[in-house]
């Protein structure tokens, strides 16, 4: 087997540029394929990181009808936030319990008014969450007890506000009855979020409770624990124990479509490296064409047709072990580069208004597990598409051969 190895490195020496042009197209495919697959997997960390700081937490808590009717931002479905319901959530996973009212509302200046979502949630709690007062621009973050709030920077530029203004707000109460309150603006967050930005504003639980009509209530409850992983049984257990809705980050809708990015990226994948491997499929048959008397004297000296087949293919595996190798080197350091500095990508309000947190900056998330598969991918395709010219061999006949010119 070392020599047929070492046979096989000779011969692929012996049309340098030939072998490289081959391993160059391998390299180009899986500098690609991984490139490509850092910066899926980087785009679905940001997308969920997101999401669980600033809508879901690892475990929402809801009434099942309201999560049914979110979007309608209805406030007549409540988790009343009792003893029964701390000692429902009371787990040693669990590290941050934050209830939270959602609900829509105009916002008005003088003449001017725009609607807008409101979260009213405990200051305090959400600092550690969500990390609001980390995404302040201009101004100071609430605390609770105060008639104030703050609110997206392109919230604030739609209002033509700054902060030390006052805004009206008017919406409805849980009974269906008008409500409205003047809020003083204390700071301007920015997440870069189009839909965030642009449309929410935050102000303390116990301010949103007594202008909503919910005193003791929420409508959703963010819950935070030390395991992700574990989202899922602390979710279940929550529910057994409280008869409400608990929904892990894990199964939340989005993600479940987002996901679905990796199945189309991974056909893509496979046509990039159809396409290199074309250049081995003619490689190999440009090589047998050639060589076709060696095979043939080969043949005629005792060397029997698997053998003859065996060196052909350890040639084959050599371009494919050098492309391969050659890309994982590239594609990892092009990623891991990338993950540190990340992508700037400018997110249109479009995007945000969607529902979809995403943005600003993508991070790249090489895994040692993309790289590997990557890299036996590579491998494994190089030498199926090498098969078929290689299997000419074992029809050829030595007399014929010898004759070939």
């Amino acid at each position: 087997m070392t020599s047929m190895v070492g046979l096989a490195v000779r011969n692929f020496f012996r049309n340098t540029r030939r072998s490289l042009i081959s391993a160059v197209s391998i390299a180009l495919a899986i500098t690609v394929i991984i490139f490509a697959r850092s910066y899926i997997n980087g785009v679905i960390k940001n997308i969920s990181g997101n999401l669980i700081k600033l809508v879901s937490g690892h475990v929402m808590v809801t009434q099942p009808e309201y999560k049914r009717r979110e979007r309608l931002l209805l406030l007549d479905e409540t988790v009343r936030l009792d003893d029964q319901f701390y000692r429902g959530v009371d787990n040693n996973e669990i590290t941050h319990v934050s209830p939270r009212i959602k609900f829509g509302v105009l916002l008005g200046k003088e003449e001017l008014s725009v609607p807008a979502v409101g979260y009213a949630m405990t200051p305090e709690i959400e600092k550690d969450i969500s990390g609001l007062d980390a995404r302040l621009v201009q101004g100071q973050y609430i605390s609770t007890g105060e008639q104030a709030m703050i609110m997206g920077r392109g919230l604030a530029e739609r209002l033509n506000v700054k902060i030390g203004d006052t805004l009206t707000i008017i919406t409805r109460t849980a009974y269906e009855s008008p409500a409205g309150v003047n809020l003083l603006i204390k700071g301007i967050f920015e997440t870069g979020i189009g839909g965030v930005d642009r449309s929410f504003f935050y102000i303390p639980l116990d301010a949103g409770q007594r202008l909503l009509d919910l005193e003791g209530m929420a409508t959703e409850i963010a819950i935070m624990v030390k395991n992700p992983e574990r989202a899922i049984a602390v979710a279940r257990e929550i529910s057994g124990h409280t008869g409400l809705l608990a929904i892990p980050h894990q199964q939340n809708s989005l993600l479940r479509y987002i996901n679905l990015i990796h199945f189309i990226y991974g056909v893509l994948y496979l046509v990039i490296l159809l396409v290199a491997c074309s250049t081995i499929a003619n490689t190999m048959l440009m090589v047998i064409f050639e060589r076709t008397r060696e095979i043939g004297t080969l043949k005629a000296l005792g060397m029997v047709t698997r053998k003859v087949i065996i060196l052909f293919i350890t040639e084959a595996a050599l371009i494919g072990i050098l492309g391969s190798l050659v890309g994982v080197i590239l594609g990892s350091a092009l990623s891991f580069w990338l993950k540190f500095q990340g992508i700037d990508i400018s997110v249109t309000s479009e995007t945000g208004s969607q529902g979809i947190p995403f943005g600003p900056i993508i991070y790249f998330d090489p895994t040692p597990i993309a790289i590997l598969s990557s890299f036996i991918f590579g491998l494994i395709a190089t030498l199926i598409v090498a098969i078929l010219p290689i299997s000419r061999i074992a029809r050829m006949e030595p007399a014929k051969a010898l004759k070939t010119v």
